[in-house]
Parts: structure tokens; C-alpha cells; sequence
């Protein structure tokens, strides 16, 4: 459900097919949960690496690993899926007439990329590396592996900078190409209520602000949202905080709430597949994460009219929101500057007029047209 899936859909529709025939492997089959399965385009041949059956059984594994035997049998299987995964993988492309260059879109087969060989090699960078990899060594590692591909995509020019800082031999191989948006897609179902259930439409009447991201505090740091919005409550604000998505964290930001006596204000209203209806009718969009690579979330809302207060995480959210101009830029962590900009936003009608104005300029640099002509012209250079 995060937005590297609906950034991948968008890059598999509007990559031109009088060039590229595109084959596509999944790494798990998760069956009923393949939610965007229905979406991958009709001319676009794909496969699942790992069965459903294996990955269904390690889960039910990891869930008894506090025993020795069960926490072996874990360590096992999750070699063994990736073996599985890589075997389906070289099959899969031996059995490709032609294949000139692998794309690996969530650098999830850095560890064997030097395996693979005759191909051109891309790989995207969705999130800051120091962040995400956190100690020294497994940053390092990583870097080696980078530089086994040919291109080395990062998707907003603060995660490039960081990039060639942290691996200066990669300087030549790094670009950076934004995330590619259907507008007409986006805003299509912004309108759309027919899935919605009487209880859901009638939380749309409300006023409410509105956060979409994984139940995830390690990165999203809900605690810091949920103390900014209880801030803004004893300050008076009426608008409820609506919070769309689900992950680990659930609990623990279920027992805030009720810590802070926000039961009635706050609701979580877990994985929806459109969340653009939510944030259309919201009066702000508000996220506070830790770190990100290019918040796809932020634009989305942008693109649906939203006014967006986001921490100033690394990395995003500054480049997004051109330095704050068109939106606003909190400390990460700080639960005092995040619900001060939040209400003086919703009590300055003029300063959202303004913000409104510089938005609907700002989003057109991520349109998907313009995008996937630098996709285009990426993977032409590699292959001429």
C-alpha cells in the first residue's frame, strides 16, 4: 500500500511502448493482498518471485520465534526465500528474447547485482541511505553494491547530493528523477465516494486535518503529531485529526490516544486503497516523519489542493515545499513549532490563499508527462 507501489504503477503506464516491451517481477506473492496486482497494465507481463505458500509459512514461523527451534527454522527459511526469489529471477530473464537492461526499483536485489550479467542496470533510491541503514558498515556495503549498477537513481536532489557526498565514486552514475504523478488519476478519485461506507461519509462532513502514512513511529514519529495535535486542541481548534494507513505501531499509537483523552478527536481509519477522497475534503494535510526520500504523500495532497505542514526531515519535504515557501517546514520532533504552524495556517485565511496559489504552481513539476521523458531518455542513453 506505500507510495513506491503507486509511483511504479504510474512509471509502467506512461513508459512508451512503440520503445519498451516491460516485464516485470514481483518478489512476494502475497494473494488476497496484492492490491495493485488489477492495476499493473494489461500489456505488461509480470511474475512472482517467492510463492505465497513459502511466505505464508515463514510468517507463521516469525511469529513463534522467541522459541530457539521455531527462531532457527526463521533464519532458514528467510535464506531460503531469497534464494528462491534470485533462482525465479535468472529464469525469468534467461527466458526474455533480448532484454537489454534491469531495472531494480527498490534496490532490493543490490546484494546480487553483480550476478546478473549482459544487462544495463538501474536502480532507484527511494529513501536517504544514512537513515534507513543506520550503522557505518551496512552504509558502506551498501555503496559497494551501488556502484555494481550503471545508473543510480534518486528521486529529489537533496537525496542525490547525499548520494554523492557519502559515495563520491558513484558522482558520475547518480540523477535524479522525480516521481511521475497522474494528475487526472489523483484528482478522479478525489471525487469519488462509491466506495465509501455511511459511517466514512459521514466522517467527510466533518472539519478535520489529515495525516497518510504507515502506523510507523520509528519513521513517521505519530507520538510528535499526536502532542502537537493535543496542543491544538487546548489552543481550541474544532477540526478532528483523521490518520489513513496501518503498520506495527498501531497499538502503541492507539494507547496515546487514549493517553492524551483524544478518543473522540482522533481517528484511525486504517489501509484505504483511495486515500485521495480523505485528503480532498480534509482542510490541511499534515506528516511527521523522521526521515523519507521523496514523500510521495506530500505531492499527492499538493495535487488534490492541500495545504501540507511537514517535519524537515531529511530528505523531501524541504525540496517539496521549495524551502517553505508553498507550505510548512517544522523541526523534526518539535511538538510546539508543528501545532504553532498548524493553527496559525487554519486561523489565517489569507496566508492559505497565498499558499494555495504557490501549490497549484509548485505540482506541476511532477507531472507524469514530463517525468517519463527523463525515464525515457535514461534508459536510451545506456542502450544506444
Amino acid at each position: 500500500m506505500g507510495g513506491l507501489e503507486r509511483i511504479l504503477i504510474e512509471v509502467l503506464k506512461n513508459m512508451d511502448r512503440s520503445k519498451y516491451k516491460i516485464h516485470l517481477f514481483i518478489e512476494d506473492d502475497c494473494g488476497k493482498e496484492n492490491v495493485f496486482e488489477k492495476d499493473i497494465p494489461k500489456d505488461v507481463e509480470y511474475k512472482f518471485l517467492k510463492p505465497e505458500k513459502i511466505i505464508r509459512f515463514t510468517e507463521k514461523v516469525k511469529q513463534k520465534k522467541k522459541n530457539i527451534i521455531y527462531k532457527l527454522i526463521y533464519n532458514i527459511m528467510m535464506v531460503y526465500e531469497k534464494k528462491i526469489a534470485f533462482k525465479n529471477l535468472k529464469k525469468g530473464i534467461l527466458e526474455i528474447n533480448g532484454a537489454e537492461a534491469i531495472i531494480d526499483f527498490d534496490a532490493g536485489l543490490s546484494k546480487n547485482i553483480n550476478k546478473i550479467k549482459d544487462l544495463k542496470k538501474i536502480v532507484w533510491i527511494h529513501n536517504s541511505v544514512p537513515k534507513l541503514k543506520k550503522k557505518r558498515g551496512k552504509i558502506e556495503r551498501f555503496g559497494k553494491r551501488l556502484g555494481n549498477y550503471d545508473k543510480v537513481v534518486a528521486i529529489c536532489d537533496d537525496m542525490k547530493e547525499e548520494l554523492i557526498k557519502i559515495y563520491p565514486f558513484l558522482k558520475e552514475k547518480v540523477v535524479r528523477i522525480y516521481n511521475p504523478f497522474n494528475f487526472d488519476r489523483i484528482l478522479s478519485l478525489a471525487e469519488s465516494k462509491k466506495e465509501l461506507t455511511k459511517e466514512e461519509l459521514q466522517f467527510l462532513e466533518d472539519d478535520y486535518m489529515i495525516s497518510v502514512a504507515r502506523l510507523d513511529n520509528i519513521q513517521k514519529d505519530f507520538p510528535t503529531l499526536m502532542k502537537a495535535y493535543k496542543s491544538l486542541k487546548d489552543k481550541g481548534i474544532k477540526e478532528k485529526l483523521y490518520i489513513v494507513g496501518h503498520g506495527p505501531s498501531k497499538e502503541d499509537i492507539s494507547s496515546l490516544i487514549n493517553e492524551l483523552n483524544l478518543e473522540e478527536d482522533v481517528k484511525l481509519l486504517g489501509m484505504k486503497k483511495n486515500p485521495y477522497v480523505w485528503m480532498k475534503n480534509s482542510k490541511l494535510f499534515v506528516h511527521s516523519s523522521k526521515y523519507e526520500g521523496l514523500p510521495t504523500v506530500l505531492i499527492e495532497a499538493m495535487i488534490c489542493g492541500k495545504i501540507v505542514v511537514s517535519s524537515d526531515c531529511p530528505t523531501g519535504p524541504r525540496e517539496i515545499l521549495l524551502d517553505g515557501e508553498c507550505g510548512g517546514l517544522v523541526k523534526v520532533g518539535d511538538v510546539e513549532d508543528f501545532s504553532n504552524q498548524i493553527y496559525e495556517i487554519l486561523s489565517n485565511s489569507d496566508k492559505r490563499k497565498n499558499l494555495e496559489l504557490l501549490i497549484e504552481k509548485r505540482v506541476k513539476d511532477f507531472e507524469a508527462s514530463k517525468i517519463v521523458v527523463e525515464i525515457d531518455t535514461l534508459i536510451e542513453n545506456l542502450t544506444r
